[in-house]
């Protein structure tokens, strides 16, 4: 080998050293660096500036920069979100600017237990700002805006049940009025026109609903929903409604408080679990089951609550069902039970209203509302209709069919509107077959409901 080619070699050694060199300077300087070191060596600064004596200020310089973070196994989460917000749980730093602020009422929900993003949402295993705050490709849950965070409580809590989160429940209560289980299907009850909504939380964002609900088929083209026309108040708690909407369900010590107990609780626990199905309440509902309407007085609570967790263990070859209530489920049916004689009437007790009230609720329930309308006088679009392209009012319904005729509708439904121009696309609304879904009983009050809506002065014909 000539010195002509060692020499060649040597340079291109001693370029790749220099490289090798400057990346590791660069390495060394972009890890120091950090945009979470920098906050930490100024949560540091400020340590040293307040520290009111010699060993307050000695223990300060004395703070690591590191990483923080929550393991949380039972939410699947690691939370390195205290990286960068020191100082949540340091009321010294309230009003201080982010990230070294304060974060009140964490003592509801310690950060060892919860973390952040089950709340704020987020990534967060990241160490950087953007990444963290989840608006980047790839990452599905980014940060909630502040005016939405309410809807994380839906993941632990029921809607109505929660005094800390009024915005959740007013959406709650929209949805349900506006009759948007007509065609929609939530937590399996519903209607099949529109795509469940279980998940909707997930997969869109606060801009793509309110969109949705000013003009649906601007954010889906081709969609058949209508327009609805919701105050600005109203469109707000919906969409907090919509985007508590994930699917994910909490397990363990979380699943402990999904329901705060309480005499409603227990009633909505009553209602929607079917206990009327085998038990009576004031000479109404099923005979499986023994009456309920004095067990607050046969027995004790601690019985009560043993036998919702589990009836064999109390009451051996019962054939009540281990439905799994959870601690805070079980005394909440338990507080209504022993409270429902005095509660009965503040709370609607479906056995104390008429079948007309039963029947009203009914049709609020399963969302009828939705294309009927809230008063059901119709009015909803349904293009090419025979029925003046709307979906029919209901206000003289009693006139055009009897209680077996109209049980058989309701139960039955109508899949194919007839058409007004053969030529055009068939009407996309049409009325789905409840049976199966709305009881029998529930039938009956919803056709009393409707027979009622009949003007009065009006005879109906049959």
């Amino acid at each position: 080998m000539t010195d002509f080619s060692l020499a060649k070699y040597y340079a291109w050694f001693t370029a790749l050293g220099l490289l090798v060199g400057g990346l590791v300077i660069a390495g060394y300087y972009r890890d120091d660096y950090r945009e979470w070191k920098d906050y930490q060596r100024k949560y540091i600064k400020e340590e040293i500036h307040r520290a009111p004596t010699p060993q307050a200020k000695m223990l300060a310089e004395r703070i690591p920069v590191e990483i923080r973070q929550a393991v949380l196994p039972d939410l699947h989460r690691v939370d390195r979100c205290t990286t960068c917000h020191l100082t949540v749980e340091d009321p010294s730093y309230g009003g201080y600017p982010q990230p070294l602020s304060y974060h009140p009422l964490h003592e509801q929900h310690p950060f060892e237990r919860f973390g952040c993003t089950i709340c704020h949402r987020g990534q967060g295993r990241a160490t950087t700002a953007v990444d963290a705050h989840g608006s980047v490709p790839h990452w599905d849950e980014p940060m909630l805006p502040m005016q939405y965070i309410q809807a994380s409580c839906g993941q632990c809590h029921e809607a109505a049940d929660n005094p800390a989160a009024p915005e959740l429940a007013q959406g709650e209560q929209v949805f349900e009025n506006s009759g948007c289980r007509g065609c929609h299907k939530l937590g399996g009850t519903g209607g099949i026109i529109g795509p469940e909504l279980d998940k909707v939380g997930a997969r869109r964002s606060p801009e793509w609903l309110k969109k949705h609900f000013i003009a649906p088929a601007s954010a889906t083209p081709g969609s058949i929903m209508p327009p609805q026309k919701l105050s600005e108040t109203n469109l707000e708690a919906i969409v907090l409604f919509m985007l508590s909407q994930t699917g994910e369900s909490a397990s363990g010590y979380y699943s402990s408080m999904k329901v705060l107990p309480n005499t409603r609780e227990g009633l909505h626990l009553f209602r929607s679990r079917g206990c009327y199905g085998c038990h009576s309440v004031n000479g109404q509902g099923g005979k499986v089951g023994p009456p309920l309407d004095d067990v607050g007085l046969r027995r004790a609570p601690e019985w009560m609550i043993q036998h919702f967790r589990d009836p064999q263990s109390v009451t051996p070859g019962s054939v009540m069902p281990k439905f799994g209530f959870t601690e805070s489920e079980a005394r909440a049916l338990t507080d209504f039970l022993i409270h429902m004689r005095e509660q009965a009437v503040a709370l609607s007790l479906p056995s104390l209203m008429s079948p007309v009230e039963r029947g009203k609720e009914v049709f609020r329930k399963y969302g009828c509302a939705g294309c009927h309308g809230p008063d059901a006088k119709g009015g909803i679009p349904n293009p090419n209709s025979k029925t003046a392209e709307q979906v029919p009012g209901l206000l003289h319904v009693a006139d055009g069919y009897t209680v077996v005729q109209l049980k058989a509708r309701i139960n039955l439904g109508q899949h194919e509107i007839p058409a007004l121009d053969p030529k055009r696309p068939p009407p996309p609304l049409y009325m789905p077959a409840w049976s199966g879904t709305i009881k029998d009983a529930e039938v009956d009050d919803l056709v009393s409901y409707l027979i009622s809506l009949k003007p009065k002065g009006e005879d109906v014909g049959f």
